[in-house]
């Protein structure tokens, strides 16, 4: 006669606990290590030193575009930058900015103006006249592989085609936040009709290039 021989239940029983434990575990874990690494909750910084009065200068440039956070179009507070853009002695181009109106480098010039950096920062509406104005003073930088500094002005062509070197007419502008390994965190006007901040990889094809407003020699 040949017998059967049953496992012992018990066993079973805390083989498949410890076994649905280490799955919830690992799931756990991973949930962990992808909130650790997404772009919204890494540590952004520089990626060099600079001296602490230039450090101070453009993290003022910063903390004043962040005050505008969750400005949206039509807004009180959006009707507010539009109107501080307007009010400028003189216009660049003599033109007076509406509340329909594209509004990412009218930002960008409002805290600039804010600041008084209206000298290393060229007053603009129009994002490639912006890049115009520093070419014009040597502080345009669309090197492929130049990583950018807190209070650096990024330039993006966003209909670019990925094809080789971005050279495509630049449509949208903001202002750089810091850095984190391969991502660049930036704040910007009229991003989907309000004040948000942008993560974007640094090898990102729709970058256009840099302004890079000469802060040292503001501190000197």
């Amino acid at each position: 006669m040949i017998q059967k021989t049953m496992g012992n239940p018990i066993k079973k029983k805390i083989t498949v606990c410890v076994t649905v434990g280490a799955a919830v575990l690992i799931l756990v874990l991973a949930v962990f290590l992808l909130n650790q690494t997404s772009p919204q909750n890494r540590d952004y910084g520089y990626a060099r030193e600079v001296s602490e009065s230039e450090m101070a200068l453009r993290q003022q440039l910063i903390s004043t575009a962040e005050a505008w956070l969750g400005t949206v179009k039509g807004s009180p507070e959006h009707h507010q930058i539009i109107d501080l853009y307007n009010a400028q002695e003189v216009l660049p181009v003599d033109y007076l900015v509406t509340y329909e109106d594209s509004w990412c480098a009218t930002f960008v010039t409002v805290v600039a103006l804010q600041n008084n950096l209206e000298d290393i920062i060229p007053p603009e509406c129009g994002c490639q006249r912006q890049i115009a104005l520093f070419e014009s003073i040597g502080c345009w930088q669309e090197d492929e592989t130049y990583v950018p500094l807190p209070g650096d002005v990024i330039y993006y062509a966003q209909k670019d085609t990925a094809i080789g070197d971005c050279t495509g007419w630049a449509d949208h502008v903001g202002i750089v936040v810091g850095t984190s390994g391969n991502y660049i965190k930036v704040i910007e006007g009229n991003n989907n009709d309000a004040v948000r901040y942008r993560y974007i990889r640094k090898t990102d094809y729709t970058i256009r290039g840099y302004g890079l407003p000469n802060y040292s020699g503001k501190c000197e």
